[in-house]
C-alpha cells in the first residue's frame, strides 16, 4: 500500500497530523499584536488553542501543556477550551482528581469499532464509533461529517451516549419521526 492509498481512509486530523506544526504560521503573526483589535487578538489565541489541541491531543493534552505550545495564560487557554468545549470541537475527560485531558472531537479515545453512514444529499455522513470510557463502559460517539471541495472533512457535531442508553435513543428518534410526520399529513 502506497501513502497515497493509506490517506483514503484517514480522518482530517489524522492528515493535518503530518503537515508540520500547525503553530508555527500563527506565531508568526505575534509581532502584529500591538496593530490588532482586541477581537483579533481574542480570534488568533482562540485559533492557537484549537490548533494545539488538534495537533498535540490524540493523546490528551492539558491546560498547562497548551500554555506551553501556545504561550498563552492560564486564563485566556482555558477560556477558550471551555468555548471550543460549548461548539463541540474539542471534549475533556477528567484524568486523577483535579487534571483534565482535552480531545479534539472526532475522535474517540479507545475506539472499538466505527460505521459511516453516507446521507442522501451527497455531502453529509454520520460516522458512529464504539469507544470505551470509565470504568470500561461502552459509548457511541457519533459525529456528523460534512465534504466540501474547499474544505475537505470537517466534523459539524457530535453526541455521546451510553451503549445501554441505545434503545432509549432509537424510541426517541422514531417517536420524533411519528410526530413530525402526523404533523405534516395534517398541514
Amino acid at each position: 500500500m502506497t501513502d497515497d492509498d493509506s490517506s483514503q481512509n484517514d480522518s482530517l486530523l489524522d492528515l493535518g497530523a503530518n503537515r508540520g506544526d500547525p503553530l508555527s504560521d500563527i506565531n508568526e503573526h505575534d509581532q502584529d499584536l500591538a496593530s490588532m483589535s482586541a477581537e483579533g487578538k481574542k480570534a488568533l489565541a482562540l485559533e492557537k488553542v484549537r490548533r494545539a489541541v488538534r495537533k498535540h491531543g490524540e493523546d490528551g493534552i492539558s491546560v498547562t501543556e497548551i500554555m506551553e505550545v501556545t504561550g498563552l495564560t492560564r486564563k485566556t487557554v482555558s477560556s477558550h477550551l471551555d468555548r471550543l468545549r460549548n461548539l463541540r470541537e474539542i471534549y475533556r475527560q477528567k484524568k486523577g482528581k483535579q487534571m483534565f485531558l482535552y480531545y479534539p472531537n472526532g475522535k474517540p479515545l479507545h475506539g472499538v469499532g466505527r460505521e459511516y453512514i453516507e446521507c442522501s444529499d451527497g455531502e453529509t455522513g454520520i460516522e458512529i464509533q464504539l469507544a470505551k470510557g470509565k470504568n470500561d463502559d461502552l459509548y457511541f460517539h457519533v459525529t456528523e461529517k460534512r465534504f466540501s471541495l474547499l474544505e475537505g472533512e470537517t466534523s459539524e457535531g457530535a453526541i455521546i451516549f451510553p451503549m445501554e442508553d441505545l434503545d432509549k435513543v432509537f424510541k426517541g428518534l422514531n417517536s420524533l419521526s411519528e410526530e413530525v410526520d402526523q404533523d405534516h399529513v395534517h398541514n
